[in-house]
């Protein structure tokens, strides 16, 4: 992965550690095992448990909640999948934090071109939480052929993935700075495949419940 400041903004070490400074403190609050089924390594509860302890927490600290926020929803992406090979692998490092993890639920979706033995995937997000300069999975949609867009686990190990620093005037209360992601391109293996159109259905009430909102009864 290569990281590229951006003109306008100050130029950011490789090493400077961004999200590795709320993550543990998401860590503690125990809010990314909260409303995940105990036998996939959580403590169980409701969305509506999750979402009146995510509002505490932002109340004294933004920073943490934003990353709770993508953390979170990257957890709930490995949950609702059906690739049960890909969730026993990374799962655990997400729930005790080990590994930052983030999901681009707005912006076009990756293109990919078939190889024949994988995929390269091309495309941009903007406005990413919790991106440290190693060490992170991105949760993405992407067109792999024709009808809607799938969606995909990408890890930050892959070549052609690249992160520009945050802006000077970072975003108020998102200490760690939202970031842009390149994908110029990367490879896809099918077996990182996490789901169709449906996942974004399955992360809606948990986004509206860690935002403040109102959360739905997940399908």
């Amino acid at each position: 992965m290569r990281t590229e400041p951006l003109a306008a903004g100050p130029t950011i070490h490789a090493n400077t550690p961004f999200s590795c400074r709320a993550l543990p403190r998401v860590v503690d609050t125990g809010l990314l095992r909260c409303a995940v089924p105990p036998a996939l390594g959580g403590t169980g509860g409701t969305l509506h448990d999750l979402a009146a302890r995510a509002r505490r927490l932002r109340e004294h600290d933004a920073e943490a909640a934003d990353i709770l926020l993508a953390q979170r929803l990257a957890i709930e992406a490995l949950v609702r999948s059906r690739n049960v090979a890909l969730r026993e692998l990374w799962l655990p490092d997400l729930l005790a934090g080990l590994r930052a993890g983030t999901v681009a639920l707005d912006g076009p979706p990756l293109s990919g071109h078939d190889t024949g033995r994988g995929w390269l995937l091309r495309g941009r997000f903007e406005h990413i939480a919790n991106l440290p300069w190693e060490g992170f999975s991105l949760v993405a949609p992407a067109h792999l052929g024709e009808g809607p867009a799938s969606w995909v686990l990408l890890r930050s190990e892959e070549d052609g993935l690249s992160v520009e620093a945050p802006q000077a005037t970072a975003v108020q209360g998102s200490g760690d700075g939202l970031r842009t992601l390149h994908l110029n391109p990367v490879f896809f293996r099918e077996d990182e495949w996490l789901g169709g159109p449906e996942l974004r259905t399955h992360l809606a009430p948990v986004a509206a419940a860690l935002s403040g909102g109102q959360p739905g009864v997940p399908t």
